[in-house]
């Protein structure tokens, strides 16, 4: 009982501190007064706290306040330099690696080739290797994490990839094989679509949203869903497989094994799938790369080809929005990933697909 009532203490003490040190982190300079309303504690329990984390130097003590009259109240800042963070995006032909600070601001970011062809042994090594480079002049004790975005089916809690179709990987240890080359530095795993999530929810268009849906479209088709400001994940860490969801019953082999997969018809698979099917058509077309990038490129030179294929794309794309404002009824729908660079070229298209969605007559 004793050890139960010591571990709730340790728990309440954690979420105390984060809580406080996360609305610092969101402000950028605040009171100690208004931390204490905001976050209901009384002003010993606060002070203990923010002693804490000042004598820990993750928050600063900053300029005083302007006053009218009485004693002017000291700001609390987040120190945004106390410790960095190296991310890490493994795609099918490359690595792309940022160092940032606290604010997620990018100091340094870098790519290096990889294939998906090479084993999961090949990648921790590249890894660690360029993680290493991009910490070089850097004392590795202010590393305070490793943080590894990755598609297919993660177990985030555990590190591990379960299955990721595009590389080729099952039940890879991810973060157990990166603390054999940083045995004292955190390593977190999670899917592409949860961490571009993640930054919309902290930083970017859901920042004052509590309801919202992420979509990635690029090479591939991701979803993530945020429900009271924390991301949905489902019963074992697998939520958001929309991408998965049938939307032509017999229709394009999928590389999970399905046919009809949405991610067939509503990314860079549907320029390689249709574009084999339709080039006969088009003989004055020289499209012969169907990568989005180039699909892109072309479209904008004007190949006809080009041109249909991003259009039926950006089509099928709003159908899946579409099934998602219907399912879940969000205040937005957050489009990120690659393929977005070239918006311009249909999210007409799927704005007005969408758009007709049950809930545009104000029904509710």
């Amino acid at each position: 009982m004793d050890i139960l009532r010591k571990g709730n203490k340790d728990l309440i003490k954690d979420i105390n501190r984060y809580t406080v040190l996360n609305l610092i982190r969101e402000k950028g300079e605040i009171t100690r007064t208004e931390i204490a309303k905001k976050c209901d504690f009384g002003m010993s329990t606060l002070t203990y706290i923010l002693d804490d984390l000042q004598q820990e130097g993750i928050i600063l003590e900053g300029a005083e306040t302007s006053s009218t009259g009485g004693r002017r109240a000291k700001l609390v800042r987040f120190n945004k330099d106390y410790g960095f963070v190296v991310s890490v995006k493994v795609e099918e032909e490359q690595l792309l690696f940022a160092l940032t600070d606290l604010n997620a601001e990018i100091i340094k970011n870098t790519s290096i080739p990889f294939s998906s062809e090479k084993k999961p042994e090949d990648a921790i090594d590249l890894i660690a290797e360029n993680v290493k480079k991009m910490f070089k002049n850097r004392d590795m004790k202010n590393l305070l994490g490793v943080g590894i975005a990755i598609s297919g089916l993660v177990n985030r809690k555990k590190g591990t990839v379960i299955r990721s179709t595009m590389l080729g990987w099952e039940n890879v240890a991810l973060e157990a094989m990166l603390h054999v080359h940083f045995p004292d530095i955190p390593v977190y795993v999670d899917k592409n679509i949860n961490c571009y999530t993640l930054a919309e929810l902290w930083l970017g268009e859901g920042k004052q949203s509590n309801n919202f849906a992420t979509v990635s479209v690029g090479a591939g088709l991701g979803l993530s869903v945020v429900i009271n400001r924390q991301i949905y994940y489902g019963a074992q860490g697998g939520a958001g497989e929309f991408g998965h969801t049938t939307i032509q019953p017999g229709g394009y082999k999928c590389h999970c094994g399905q046919k009809g997969c949405l991610e067939m018809y509503a990314s860079e698979f549907y320029f390689r799938n249709r574009g084999e099917e339709i080039k006969e058509a088009f003989p004055a077309s020289e499209l012969n790369d169907f990568h989005f990038d180039n699909v892109a490129k072309s479209a904008r030179a004007g190949d006809e080809m080009a041109i249909e294929l991003m259009g039926k794309m950006g089509e099928y794309l709003g159908y899946g929005i579409r099934n998602i404002i219907n399912t879940f009824n969000p205040e937005k729908v957050i489009i990120v990933g690659e393929g977005l660079h070239h918006r311009d070229l249909f999210l007409t298209k799927i704005d007005e697909i969408a758009s007709q969605n049950f809930f545009f007559r104000g029904w509710l």
